[in-house]
C-alpha cells in the first residue's frame, strides 16, 4: 500500500485547506486595510533588493505596499516578454516594477487570493506608464488562465502559502509556454520549525507553516515538470531562510 505524501506537500489537514485559506484571506485583508503589509517597508524593501532610487520615487501610498522576502522581478529580463503572471501579488509593488519595464503592448497579470489586497494593489498601480496590469482574485492552485499563456511567472513570498504545493507548481507549469521561466523569492527551512510555530494555528497564514526544506522544494518543482532549477542567495529571515529561485518549463 502506498504511503501518504509528506504533510508539506499535501493539502493542510488541520481544519482543512479551506479553513487555512480563510485564515490567509483574513490576515492579509487586515494587513492591507491597516497599511501594515510589512513593518518598516522601506528598510525591508531595500534589504530585499528593491532599488532605492525607484522606491524613493514611489507615491507615498505605493511605498507602503511592500510585502515580500526578496525582489524577484529584478532577476527577470523584460526584453521580449509579452505576458508575465505575478502570483500572490500582495500590495502590487512587483507588478508595478515589471509593468514599468515591459513594452507598452505587454501585460502583467497580477493574482491574489484576497480581494482587499488586490484593492491595495490597484492603488499601487495608479499612474503607471508602461505595460498594462490586469488584477484577478484567484487561487494559485487553480489559475483562471489559459495553457501556455505566460512567458514568465514571478512570486514573492507567495509559494509558501500554497496549501497544495503540487497543485500550485503544476499550475505554474501549465500556464507557462515551453521554455517559459519561473522567478521567485521564497522561504525554506533547515529541519523542523520551532515547536511554538508548529503549534500555532496561524502559522500557515503567517507564511511559516507552509515553508519546506530546500531539498523537498526542489523535488516538488522538478516533479511538476520544471527544469534548470537554481536556488541561491540564502539569507536569514526570522526562523527560516529567504532564497531566490529560478526555473524553466521544458521547451
Amino acid at each position: 500500500m502506498n504511503s501518504a505524501p509528506p504533510s508539506h506537500l499535501s493539502p493542510q489537514r488541520s481544519g482543512g485547506a479551506a479553513q487555512t485559506k480563510r485564515l490567509i484571506r483574513r490576515r492579509y485583508a487586515q494587513l492591507a486595510v491597516r497599511d501594515s503589509l510589512h513593518p518598516d517597508p522601506r528598510t525591508n524593501a531595500l534589504a530585499a533588493g528593491c532599488p532605492a532610487d525607484w522606491y524613493d520615487a514611489l507615491p507615498s501610498r505605493a511605498a507602503l505596499a511592500f510585502s515580500g522576502c526578496g525582489w524577484p522581478a529584478a532577476s527577470l529580463d523584460p526584453s521580449g516578454l509579452q505576458t508575465v503572471v505575478d502570483l500572490g501579488c500582495g500590495g502590487g509593488l512587483d507588478t508595478r516594477f515589471l509593468a514599468e519595464r515591459l513594452e507598452a503592448n505587454a501585460q502583467v497579470i497580477a493574482l491574489d487570493l484576497t480581494p482587499e489586497t488586490l484593492s491595495r494593489a490597484r492603488e499601487t498601480l495608479i499612474g503607471v506608464v508602461g505595460a498594462s496590469a490586469r488584477l484577478l482574485a484567484a487561487d494559485m492552485e487553480k489559475l483562471p488562465l489559459a495553457d501556455g499563456c505566460a512567458d514568465a511567472t514571478i512570486a514573492n513570498a507567495a509559494l509558501n502559502l500554497a496549501t497544495d504545493k503540487p497543485a500550485a507548481f503544476a499550475e505554474i507549469v501549465r500556464v507557462l509556454r515551453p521554455g517559459g521561466r519561473l522567478v521567485a523569492a521564497d522561504l525554506v527551512r533547515v529541519g523542523p520549525l520551532p515547536a511554538e510555530i508548529q503549534a500555532n494555528p496561524m502559522a500557515m497564514a503567517a507564511s511559516l507553516g507552509g515553508v519546506m526544506e530546500e531539498a523537498d522544494l526542489r523535488g516538488a518543482l522538478e516533479g511538476a515538470g520544471l527544469t534548470d532549477i537554481v536556488i541561491t542567495d540564502h539569507r536569514p529571515f526570522g526562523p527560516v531562510i529567504a532564497v531566490n529561485i529560478t526555473a524553466s518549463r521544458r521547451a
